[in-house]
């Protein structure tokens, strides 16, 4: 074993997911994933010395990670704090990094929502109280838009384009008895281009969901995980990049074009693996957009070559770069921070090989993304079968 302290994925639990979830609330959301990815690994609570989830009281201090320590029953060596570093390729690269560095052994990062829901019917906290944003009327899928509105211009990206990863990543959905929108479809890109707009130049079927649900996931060493009871997934590599605050200012596409290059030259390196031997893309899709920029970004086509790229069937199951195969945050599930995590989940179920029908069969690699241009900021895991 190269590094008996490498960090590795050995647990995760996906809860019910909904748009509403009657009489359930999220601090017993997120109890239930904590227990059910303990449960997944085979560890006993009592020897979690570090977290990264999200608390939502009764009791203990509002925010506090802290907080969760009497439920392990002992101190907690490791916490991690910021609402953002408890979630997804975020969270998991932090929680590695305590692990590899010795802070602690074994962490459960998690989270989840449930209601209830702002009077306006959009999620908790969707609004953040910026005020050099709201103030205009600017919202996450208008962030997003300006950025895809520019690289329409420039590069002659079209909307069927667009419409086309929509599809396809929703007709994953539609096959995924987990995803909430499971059997909601098969979706035509007419489909997706009859359906409103939202924020120019996305449609409602182009923009991700608002659910209700929690997750969570346990990571250890590579020497602990050896003796539990599931397929190790190593943490190989990541990366991280912030052009500025999420959403506190309307990106430009001047600079939001090469948002992530670097943290993925970063991550590869560290990996020592490239973007071509990436067997199952786990990428961000607030908005189909996204998706299209992400592999621009990951150098799997040139700068304006995206919209093509994805649209030519290179994202299902059996195609050259098979993405979002749960249905994403399109079609799987949005559930607040939470929705990060739900990438990772994926990644290392396809790691694990136990995605029934749409497993990529001999998976080695998958490659994890949260956030993007609309955010200005991206993060990114590689994620190895051990």
């Amino acid at each position: 074993m190269k590094n008996p302290r490498q960090a590795t994925v050995v647990g995760l639990y996906v809860s019910q997911l909904a748009r509403s979830l009657p009489g359930r609330r999220s601090h017993e959301l997120i109890i239930e994933a904590v227990l059910g990815a303990l449960a997944d690994a085979g560890v006993d609570p009592k020897t979690v010395d570090g977290a990264a989830i999200e608390w939502a009281g009764p009791g203990g201090v509002p925010g506090e990670v802290g907080s969760w320590a009497p439920y392990f029953r002992q101190p907690l060596a490791w916490t991690s704090e910021h609402f953002m570093d408890l979630a997804g390729a975020r969270g998991l690269l932090k929680a590695a990094a305590a692990i590899e560095m010795g802070l602690c052994d074994t962490v459960v990062l998690g989270g989840g929502r449930a209601g209830p829901w702002a009077e306006d019917g959009t999620a908790v906290g969707a609004a953040m109280n910026l005020e050099f944003a709201d103030v205009f009327g600017s919202s996450t899928m208008a962030q997003f838009g300006t950025v895809a509105q520019r690289h329409m211009f420039e590069f002659g990206t079209t909307a069927e384009q667009m419409a086309a990863v929509a599809a396809t990543i929703r007709n994953h959905g539609h096959v995924n008895p987990e995803a909430a929108l499971y059997g909601a479809g098969p979706y035509t890109v007419a489909d997706i281009l009859a359906s409103p707009i939202i924020a120019s130049p996305f449609h409602r079927l182009e923009c991700c969901l608002i659910q209700e649900g929690a997750c969570a996931i346990v990571l250890t060493t590579a020497e602990r995980a050896r003796d539990l009871r599931q397929q190790p997934v190593h943490v190989l590599g990541g990366g991280m990049e912030f052009f500025r605050g999420a959403y506190a200012n309307p990106p430009l596409y001047r600079d939001m074009r090469h948002l992530g290059k670097d943290a993925a030259r970063r991550a590869f390196a560290r990996a020592g693996v490239g973007a071509r031997d990436i067997d199952v893309f786990n990428l961000y899709d607030a908005v189909s957009f996204e998706v299209i920029r992400q592999f621009e970004m990951l150098g799997l086509c040139a700068e304006g070559e995206g919209g093509a790229f994805a649209a030519d069937g290179r994202i299902t199951l059996g195609g050259e770069c098979p993405t979002n195969l749960d249905g994403g945050l399109l079609s799987h599930a949005w559930i607040g921070t939470a929705q990060l995590t739900l990438k990772v989940i994926e990644g290392v179920r396809q790691l694990r090989r136990d995605c029934g029908p749409r497993q990529v069969e001999n998976a080695e690699l998958t490659l994890v993304t949260n956030a993007g241009s609309g955010a200005q900021h991206i993060e990114l895991a590689i994620l190895g079968r051990g």
